[in-house]
């Protein structure tokens, strides 16, 4: 079995736990999911043949295949109430939900507890949709980013968002139902969930330094805009999200638990 060791001369002054191994990264990364969250590996496919369907962001985010999705996700959304009139903005806030969900939190653990980065890039990602239009599963064509394998964790994450979560949320918000300020909020408060459960892992001050990048910090690392930035705000002791998510207007879809809004 792997092992795991504290390391820190070359990132930074808080310790990073990496993963130590010699095998190849798409076997290195199965283990580490496996150890700490096994369910993973349900939704993510690592240097596995992707399934017949299966499209990247370059295909989905197409007019054509995007609608196509739009339609199978709403159609199932309001399959018992086609008299409610159907509105795109929670029903895309909604999906965009799912695919940031199963994805971002193993492409997280995938940069922070293992020394050598996945390469995030978007052609290596496909998606697997569900019949019902929302993602399903993702397979990755694992690679290493050598370019990123020497970062500091911050600079890592900054490169996560510039890579692959910048260009899918465009995909998104490109098709006008949506705005990406939305989006980014939802993500942000996935961000935020997944940084604690592996605040266990990565030690107190390391997650505290990446929770003000990512939520306190205007910029990211090379200047640039930072689009989580205020997406989580501390209200009553606690990191809350800044705006709701607007899944409540679809038809039998429950508030969250934390909703920014008033009880419905």
């Amino acid at each position: 079995m792997s092992t795991v060791r504290y390391q820190s001369a070359e990132y930074g002054s808080h310790p990073l736990i990496f993963l130590q191994s010699h095998r190849p990264l798409a076997g290195s990364l199965r283990a580490l999911f496996s150890e700490h969250r096994a369910y993973f590996l349900d939704t993510i496919r690592l240097n596995e043949a992707a399934s017949a369907g299966c499209m990247t962001l370059a295909q989905w985010s197409q007019p054509e295949n995007f609608s196509r999705l739009n339609t199978l996700y709403s159609d199932f959304i309001y399959r018992e109430h086609g008299e409610q009139p159907r509105e795109n903005k929670p029903l895309q806030s909604l999906w965009a939900q799912w695919y940031f969900g199963l994805v971002l939190p193993p492409l997280m653990m995938a940069l922070l507890l293992e020394n050598r980065a996945l390469d995030c890039s978007p052609e290596h990602i496909h998606v697997e949709f569900h019949e019902t239009g929302r993602a399903a599963a993702f397979w990755i064509d694992v690679q290493e980013d050598e370019e990123a394998r020497y970062l500091s964790p911050r600079r890592r994450m900054d490169r996560l968002i510039q890579q692959f979560l910048i260009p899918a949320v465009e995909g998104i918000e490109r098709h006008g139902d949506i705005n990406g300020k939305l989006i980014w909020s939802n993500s942000g408060f996935a961000v935020h969930w997944f940084l604690g459960e592996l605040a266990p892992l990565l030690g107190p001050g390391l997650h505290a330094e990446l929770e003000h990048a990512f939520f306190f910090s205007r910029s990211l690392s090379d200047g640039s805009d930072n689009p989580f930035y205020r997406t989580m705000l501390p209200r009553d002791g606690e990191m809350q999200r800044r705006t709701c998510c607007q899944r409540y207007r679809l038809p039998a879809v429950q508030q969250c638990g934390n909703c920014t809004l008033k009880p419905v």
